[in-house]
């Protein structure tokens, strides 16, 4: 029998929501029930906490935010290239149209969180726990998931060339839809994967047996 997948939930925000202005940021400041829609460039805080808040069109490139919190949290075209996240905890965030080139989520913990149409290459995910967490219509080349604990990733069509998934495992994890010629991983993280026909011809190589085809 097919396992079902789990729903994941949408952050919960009301239905008018405040202007907050962020001109500076100190470690554990807190923000709630609004909405920011000016750019507030490089942040430097630890400890930072966002509740119920829209970010739309805002540039955090470069931001070091380590160890922040983000509860009903939607993103929407922010940059948020190079941005630092290690430690943080997300809990119902999705990121629409995000640009997170080299986003460093490592050590962080994902429940609930939605990654839809973004360019993420690059980006870490290393000894980050992943619970009910999609990926939908993303970039992800040459990301790494090292030692990643999940529970149910959804990977959709994103491309997923040249991702690092050393010492992570995939079972439950479909695969089938996904855009990659090569990814890294190792043969007992790859059992339970859910791949296409196609696919199974290129990890069998990966592993070194050759496929004839006469």
């Amino acid at each position: 029998m097919k396992k079902k997948i789990r729903s994941i939930n949408k952050p919960d925000l009301p239905e008018h929501l405040e202007t907050l202005e962020i001109n500076g940021l100190g470690d554990s400041d807190s923000f709630e029930m609004g909405k920011v829609e000016s750019s507030v460039g490089t942040l430097d805080a630890k400890h930072v906490q966002f509740n119920e808040v829209l970010i739309k069109g805002v540039n955090l490139a470069d931001s070091q935010l380590p160890f922040s919190a983000w509860n009903d949290v939607v993103f929407e075209k922010c940059d948020l290239s190079n941005v630092k996240l290690n430690g943080a905890r997300f809990n119902r965030v999705e990121f629409i149209e995000c640009k997170l080139v080299g986003a460093d989520f490592d050590e962080a913990v994902l429940r609930d969180v939605q990654f839809i149409d973004c360019p993420a290459p690059y980006s870490l995910f290393n000894l980050t726990e992943l619970r009910d967490v999609r990926f939908d219509n993303c970039l992800l080349k040459e990301a790494t998931f090292i030692e990643a604990k999940l529970d149910n990733l959804q990977l959709g069509t994103s491309t997923i060339q040249e991702v690092q998934f050393s010492d992570t495992s995939l079972k439950n994890v479909d695969l089938s839809r996904c855009q990659f010629s090569f990814i890294h991983v190792k043969e007992g993280d790859l059992r339970g994967a859910i791949i296409s026909p196609e696919q199974a011809v290129t990890l069998i190589e990966v592993f070194g047996v050759e496929v004839n085809d006469y």
